[in-house]
């Protein structure tokens, strides 16, 4: 990559961050879903949002994922071995814990036709789409937040640069 294009995504990048910790900070929660059969970019980049909603921001952050149709489950077992609290739920258990002022942020996809639940999806006013997959035509419309970087070689890459923006 050329220095201006990398110079600008760094920018880009850092807007992205500011941008989404602002909104992860004016709500009481968040809630953080992949696509369908989740993957370990999908389950790994969720894991990564959960650390800054939690750790740095001291907010209730669940991931939403179908357990028992994700291709990530060992990455899902061992958060629930090592956090303290159920944070891996499962879009029924989580409805009943969104508010008018809870926030959905969807990683690795950006097409509603993906989304690991597209009812849970539509509960939310606020919501933040981190994707890197080539655009589609069917993709989520009116988010707050819209990063999509299709050079990206995976969500998790994509988090890991956000967070460096987003404290310590």
């Amino acid at each position: 990559a050329s220095p201006g294009i990398e110079k600008r995504s760094k920018v880009r990048t850092r807007v992205v961050a500011m941008a989404l910790l602002e909104k992860i900070q004016s709500c009481n929660s968040i809630f953080i879903m992949g696509h369908k059969f989740s993957d370990f970019d999908s389950v790994g980049a969720s894991i990564g949002l959960w650390s800054v909603c939690t750790k740095c921001n001291k907010k209730a952050a669940y991931i939403v994922v179908n357990r028992d149709r994700s291709m990530a489950k060992s990455i899902l077992d061992l958060v629930d071995e090592n956090v303290g609290y159920k944070v891996i739920v499962s879009p029924e258990e989580a409805t009943s814990k969104v508010t008018e002022n809870s926030f959905l942020i969807v990683v690795d996809t950006h097409s509603e036709k993906f989304l690991e639940s597209n009812s849970f999806y539509k509960l939310f006013k606020h919501i933040a789409v981190i994707d890197h997959h080539r655009m589609t035509v069917d993709k989520i419309t009116g988010a707050d937040i819209f990063f999509h970087e299709p050079f990206a070689s995976s969500t998790c890459e994509m988090v890991t640069e956000l967070i460096q923006y987003m404290g310590d």
